[in-house]
């Protein structure tokens, strides 16, 4: 999210690095045994400390501002629909466009949205074509405004696109060639001549003078599609860089009276001083398998399966309801890992996020770092480990923090690791599962 989780916690974080930085000074016997494995010739136990996990609703996350954006949308079997939009203002490349030129001799082409893909990242599902609409917004964007993902705009009740309700198929591995030049595979969609004319006719007006007063002309654009209904593992959602160059929207026109035969054409910018975030929509009564809705109004049953969703679907919640009971037995720890399956198999195009996210909940149920992260994400792990189809967590300093009453027992949170730029989703194997369920081992010297 910059990824969303981290941005509230900086303050935090600073003071959790100093804590880290005076613990440093003291006796490397401090922390004694916190990397041994099973095996090493100290004397280990293993215990299996019972766990109570279950799955929530999340809450809408931060969109804005950041590296990607998503449109397109996907049916899902667990979690049924998933669509989602972008809204972005566009920018003027100069000032004063237009002065001195007549706007009666002047003839608009076409106007095209071209969205540069965002590289090997370019889709989460399928590249079936969709039915992509584009609206006017209603509503002024503030650059010093966050935007989450539930943040609808409201938009001129017009769709923009030249070809209302035709399909367009995304190509993220062709180079389009234009005007001789070979630019990065992009979404190009042709917007209406009508827009094309606005744009021309407010040449040499105040409207095109500047920024300020362009963005008042036009406040931006909100991009989303409507491909009605849907079958499973067709369509996808569609990964962008708005901060490429190639990410604009240009207007070609010419001089029909000084020179009719010479193609002229402006562009309308999207960089980092235009307000950028996705729009993420959830629909869950279209899911096959009625699942997910069981378990969001179920939180006190132990779970079989839990359910993580990016864009502020759901979150899983691990709680460790006999974790204390360690306590009371004078065992010194060396290790705790949290132990994360993934539930039966997946579609190619939906495969599990490559990352967890780990967090807990401070005194104001705000996320909050792990002690163990203050190593960096590395340390405590949560890459998805394709071998084992399973995520693995380091807790050491948690755990032991929890059982020293420095953290209160309330559990963990674990959330997609790239929640604000995408929209993967998997299914995790709760503490219930028959086959490979969820644990948490502690490791303990016993000399």
């Amino acid at each position: 999210m910059s990824l969303s989780p981290f941005g509230p916690l900086r303050t935090g974080l600073l003071s959790l690095l100093a804590v880290l930085a005076l613990a440093g000074c003291r006796k490397p016997e401090a922390d004694l045994g916190l990397d041994l494995l099973p095996g090493d010739p100290l004397g280990l136990q293993v215990d299996t400390f019972a766990i109570h996990a279950f799955t929530i609703a999340d809450s809408a996350v931060r969109t804005s501002g950041l590296t990607r954006n998503l449109v397109g949308s996907y049916l899902d079997a667990d979690f049924g629909l998933v669509r989602t939009g972008i809204v972005t203002q566009i920018r003027l490349s100069a000032n004063n466009v237009g002065t001195g030129q007549s706007t009666a001799e002047l003839v608009a082409d076409s106007l095209v949205l071209a969205l540069a893909f965002d590289g090997g990242n370019y889709a989460y599902g399928n590249l079936n074509p969709q039915v992509f609409e584009v609206y006017e917004l209603a509503e002024d964007l503030s650059v010093d405004s966050v935007y989450e993902s539930d943040a609808v705009p409201a938009v001129v009740d017009m769709d923009l696109v030249a070809d209302r309700g035709g399909r367009l198929r995304p190509d993220p591995f062709t180079n389009p060639v234009l005007n001789g030049d070979t630019v990065v595979p992009q979404l190009r969609i042709r917007l209406s001549q009508d827009l094309a004319r606005r744009f021309l006719d407010a040449f040499g007006s105040a409207d095109l003078s500047d920024n300020t007063a362009f963005l008042q002309f036009f406040k931006g654009l909100y991009i989303r599609v409507n491909n009605g209904p849907q079958t499973l593992f067709q369509e996808g959602v569609l990964y962008f860089n708005l901060l490429s160059s190639a990410s604009k929207a240009t207007l070609y026109y010419r001089n029909v009276v000084t020179e009719p035969d010479v193609p002229r054409a402006l562009d309308f910018l999207i960089n980092q001083n235009c307000v950028r975030y996705t729009v993420a929509e959830f629909d869950r009564s279209q899911a096959l398998n009625p699942g997910l809705d069981i378990a969001i109004a179920d939180t006190i049953t132990n779970a079989t399966t839990t359910y993580i969703q990016a864009l502020g679907g759901t979150r899983t919640v691990v709680q460790f309801p006999t974790l204390m009971d360690a306590a009371a037995q004078g065992r010194i720890l060396a290790k705790a890992e949290l132990e994360v399956p993934i539930k039966g198999t997946f579609h190619p195009y939906h495969a599990p996020p490559a990352q967890l996210f780990i967090f807990r909940k401070d005194s104001a149920r705000a996320d909050a770092f792990l002690p163990d992260q203050l190593n960096g994400l590395g340390a405590i792990g949560g890459n998805y480990l394709s071998s084992e189809r399973a995520y693995r967590f380091n807790i050491t300093r948690y755990v032991q923090a929890v059982l020293n009453g420095a953290i209160p027992n309330n559990g963990v949170q674990l959330v997609s690791g790239s929640s604000g730029v995408s929209v993967n989703r998997t299914l995790l194997a709760g503490p219930l599962d028959a086959a490979q369920p969820m644990r948490l081992r502690l490791t303990f010297t016993t000399y």
